[in-house]
């Protein structure tokens, strides 16, 4: 890894159903505080990196955005 490539991870959003915002699977939405306790559907969920926000696959090694490793 070179000195100006950034390591981070691949970061699991889920949407809440109250207000719909996509937030990390926290239990409890950082928008409206709504307890996410009931398990979250496939097509609810999104991945992103952790450096930049932009939407990746979960399989991805690098971010096609900024270049960040994922661990």
């Amino acid at each position: 890894m070179t000195e100006e490539e950034e390591s981070g991870y691949i970061e699991i959003l889920v949407e809440c159903p109250f207000c719909a915002a996509y937030v990390p699977d926290d239990f409890e939405c950082l928008k409206c505080g709504y307890e996410i306790f009931e398990s979250v559907e496939e097509d609810s969920t999104k991945y992103v990196c952790s450096s930049c926000g932009i939407d990746v696959d979960l399989d991805q090694e690098k971010c096609s955005n900024c270049g960040t490793l994922f661990e």
